[in-house]
């Protein structure tokens, strides 16, 4: 089998310094933030403690990796946060993911460089698995065994996966970016629900894929549109990066919760998307010239169906067994981690993989060796029966660990297990999806279950009361519909109204039908009515107001701001990601001697490292054609920064149109210096860690408030121009800032605190705008 590389030590040795610049007050939390994201180490709803996530591409991981999860875990996971909020440590366990990661939580962040440097060891990476990047690229769960599949796809989302990892383009993007593989129209994958979906299948004898875009769910669900009927296998990569290119061009950085690339496909069109698609595609289209396929997929003609069973034992098409594992919630103690390698080892394979419904898959067995790897995972407490059936219910974290849940979905998952032990074994009931999100962001995917749970607050005679609204009848396949959301109901009562949805389904279906089908046929109203009996009344709060797993009446005083859609990145890192692209696709042009091309793609380079630089100044400019004329203001005292541009703005001008190799190739020269000059000064690990410099004691504040008028300026520049104000001041002076109404007041006052600022007060001034009196308190 092929080969795969994800791991760099480099990224853990960058990770440790920037951990060390950070503890040593060189690095502001601002910067540290998505620094640690991008090494897939994310803050959770307690304080003190991390999330560390193992990006699995394709799901696959292999015994030994697994042991060497499971003693990370054992060591690392677990630790009591430092807020006080859990007396008890919390039960340490890996947990398995929607998106074929798993992750560890209360992991202190003394603890994870080295929890990091044991994954890189073994062979794995948490790199990118957080943050605005491409997240782990999914697949099939059968991928490579199933007997439907034209091709082992998980080859597929590894070879994409291993391309754009560290990639220019994909460390800056607006939001995070999924991809996902299927191996046949079954679509296991869910193209449906994706930014990316490739679906395997042949033309006329040639190998290739079905491309979905432009999916998503959270609290704007939107269904992929398909982007191409058929492309080659070969052009995989290069439809991924115009597709890319879009996201990080047009998605929107001033909203981030609309920065996604559903929003710009909903702006567009289809029919614009798919153009602006071909224009991309166009520029990087000779850069892919080379592009071959993958003979390792094993690209193959289907003999079978999907295979079921109940035993969670099924046939491969090679003649040999997979074995499907329940994993409640996703979770596996570190014993079971060890006793889920052992059984591998029992059964003579090294394949292991985790899939998007929060399970596992131990494949290539030998059917004589089945019933000791089962015996090795029973005495672990681990089952195989009624595996990815209705009882198997995905749950996200929700309140337990989530910075942005509002209700404790594992809580509810775990109510509705005993209401599904005979459920489970209903022949008709076979396949249906069952999925519980804490919140409306849909982690769980509760968009695409045939039953859904959402967790929401409402309230009942006037107090806050947890709630779910079920989703009835939904899938993430390609071309198929959404769920029908339905009224809410108290949490309390969710586990009841979920079952009597189901009976409701299976008394009230005709042959054959799907939930959807059905849902469809007795409308809005008729859903509703099967709801009714369970709804929050006036006067009956009492047990109510308590939720699943909680010992205390329902708030949301815990919900923070989500570190995955608010942690903002520099926007000078965005515009020097941008730059290094561009000049990463001029190198590529420039060896095939297509100059026009390269020069090109040097000028967009160029006009995003003058972006990067004009930062600093509060400048944003929205034309092109103004950037280099405000640098040259704005910058005229930086000497390095001045000699770089006039380096490249001189060689641009001296190209010789008629023969332009050797000024292309200069430019190209000069450019890379200037571009580093500006990774260099906007790096986020300092060259050194020293002990952060304190404000001079000697300056004090004035008397006077400073007016600075902001009216008119959108996020984030509005809190960039703030900050360099403020940068400028005395520890102690006072700055009054006139914010529009909309985001910026909600924002920016935030974004101050964060940063250790104090906002005496908020003022509304007009309809449309506000004052607020910040107090420099420290160094910012």
């Amino acid at each position: 089998m092929a080969e795969f590389n994800f791991t760099r030590t480099s990224d853990v040795d960058e990770f440790e310094a920037g951990y060390k610049a950070f503890k040593a007050g060189t690095m502001s939390e601002e910067r540290f933030t998505p620094f640690r994201l991008q090494m897939g180490v994310y803050g959770q709803r307690q304080e003190g403690v991390q999330m560390v996530r193992v990006k699995l591409p394709g799901g696959n991981l292999t015994p030994d990796q697994l042991d060497v999860i499971g003693d990370c875990v054992a060591d690392y996971a677990g630790c009591l946060p430092t807020d006080g909020t859990l007396s008890i440590a919390p039960e340490k366990f890996a947990h398995v993911t929607t998106r074929q990661d798993i992750q560890a939580n209360f992991v202190s962040l003394d603890d994870v460089p080295a929890f990091l440097r044991r994954l890189d060891a073994a062979g794995l990476t948490t790199r990118e698995a957080c943050g605005n990047t491409v997240r782990n690229v999914s697949s099939c769960f059968l991928a490579g065994r199933c007997p439907a599949e034209h091709a082992d796809v998980s080859v597929h989302a590894r070879r994409f996966a291993e391309f754009f990892l560290r990639h220019p383009l994909a460390q800056q993007f607006p939001r995070k970016f999924k991809v996902t593989f299927s191996g046949c129209a079954t679509d296991c994958g869910l193209s449906g629900m994706h930014d990316i979906g490739f679906i395997a299948t042949q033309k006329d004898g040639v190998k290739g894929f079905q491309v979905w875009a432009a999916g998503g769910l959270s609290s704007q669900p939107m269904s992929a549109l398909l982007l191409e009927e058929f492309i080659a296998e070969s052009e995989m990569l290069r439809v991924g990066e115009a597709l890319m290119r879009i996201h990080f061009k047009y998605s929107d950085r001033k909203r981030r919760a609309r920065a996604r690339m559903k929003y710009v496909a909903q702006k567009l069109g289809a029919e614009g998307f798919i153009e602006e698609y071909r224009k991309q595609r166009a520029v990087i289209e000779k850069t892919h010239a080379e592009d071959a396929g993958y003979p390792e997929a094993g690209w193959r003609t289907p003999t079978a169906e999907l295979p079921q069973s109940d035993s969670g034992v099924v046939d491969q098409h090679n003649g040999k067994k997979a074995i499907l594992l329940n994993l409640f919630r996703g979770d596996m103690t570190p014993a079971q981690c060890h006793a889920v390698a052992d059984a591998a080892r029992a059964a003579g394979t090294d394949k292991l993989s985790v899939t998007t419904e929060q399970g596992l898959v131990i494949a290539d067995v030998d059917a004589g060796k089945v019933a000791a790897a089962q015996a090795v995972l029973n005495a672990a407490g681990l089952t195989t029966e009624y595996a990815r059936g209705i009882a198997d219910v995905v749950a996200c974290p929700g309140t337990e660990t989530c910075r942005l849940g509002i209700t404790s979905s594992r809580g509810l998952a775990e109510a509705l297990q005993p209401l599904m032990a005979d459920l489970k074994k209903d022949a008709t009931l076979a396949g249906i999806t069952v999925k519980a999100s804490g919140c409306q962001h849909s982690c769980a995917r509760h968009h695409i279950a045939d039953l859904g749970f959402h967790g929401l607050a409402k309230k009942i005679d006037g107090q806050a009361v947890p709630h779910y609204q079920l989703h009835v009848g939904g899938s993430g396949k390609a071309g198929q519909p959404l769920a029908f959301a339905t009224d809410p109901v108290p949490a309390k009562r969710a586990p009841e109204a979920g079952i009597a949805m189901l009976h409701a389904y299976k008394d009230g279906r005709t042959a054959g039908e799907s939930v959807h089908d059905w849902a469809s046929r007795i409308g809005q109203d008729g859903i509703n009515a099967v709801l009714t009996p369970f709804a929050g009344q006036p006067g009956e709060i009492d047990g109510l107001i308590y939720d699943w797993s909680e010992n205390e009446a329902f708030n949301t005083k815990g919900n923070k701001k989500g570190e995955c859609a608010g942690a903002v990145l520099s926007m000078s890192d965005a515009l020097i990601s941008e730059a290094e692209y561009e000049l990463l696709i001029a190198r590529a042009h420039t060896d095939a001697m297509f100059w026009a091309e390269a020069l090109s793609a040097l000028r967009r380079s160029a006009v995003s490292a003058a972006r990067a630089f004009l930062v600093a100044y509060g400048e944003a400019p929205e034309d092109d054609g103004e950037v280099f004329g405000l640098l040259a203001v704005n910058a005229a005292a930086d000497k390095p920064v001045m000699a770089g541009f006039q380096a490249v703005q001189s060689a641009m001008m001296n190209i010789d149109l008629a023969d332009p190799g050797a000024g292309v190739t200069k430019l190209k020269g000069v450019q890379g210096e200037w571009l580093a000059l500006a990774e260099k000064r906007f790096a986020a690990v300092p060259e050194e860690v020293v002990a952060a410099e304190k404000a001079p004691a000697s300056i004090e504040a004035a008397g006077d408030v400073v007016l600075l008028d902001l009216s008119g300026v959108a996020c984030p520049m509005n809190f960039v121009k703030t900050k360099i104000k403020l940068t400028g001041m005395p520890i102690g002076s006072l700055l009054d800032v006139i914010l529009d109404d909309g985001a910026p007041i909600e924002n920016v006052p935030l974004s101050l605190q964060e940063q250790g600022q104090k906002v005496l007060s908020k003022e509304q001034i007009s309809d449309s705008q506000w004052k607020i009196r910040v107090e420099k308190t420290g160094n910012i």
